[in-house]
């Protein structure tokens, strides 16, 4: 008799579709991949760019950007036109 699997779920050797995805991308868990939010300590998808429970961003580059950085490239931008149409 064969030795048991470490997951119940694993399919046989003989069950295994020859067309079907590769035993490398199979995952035997059911359980899915979280971690906790860093803002609300609540647990959300390892995936997710926000948190479901309390909507801010998990990390700052998936973040857009604030309305202080956009009112300071506005500000840049102005003042290089100010320069351009004095001395252009």
């Amino acid at each position: 008799m064969p030795p048991k699997s470490a997951y119940p779920d694993e399919p046989e050797d003989d069950d295994l579709d020859p067309e079907g995805p590769d035993e490398s991308e199979m995952d035997y868990s059911d359980d899915p991949d979280l971690e906790v939010c860093p803002h609300c300590r609540k647990m959300i998808s390892e995936d997710a760019e926000r948190c479901p429970h309390c909507g801010m961003y998990i990390s700052v580059e998936d973040a857009p950007l604030s309305r202080t950085a956009w009112i300071v490239i506005a500000v840049v931008i102005v003042v290089l036109i100010a320069l351009l149409l004095r001395f252009g």
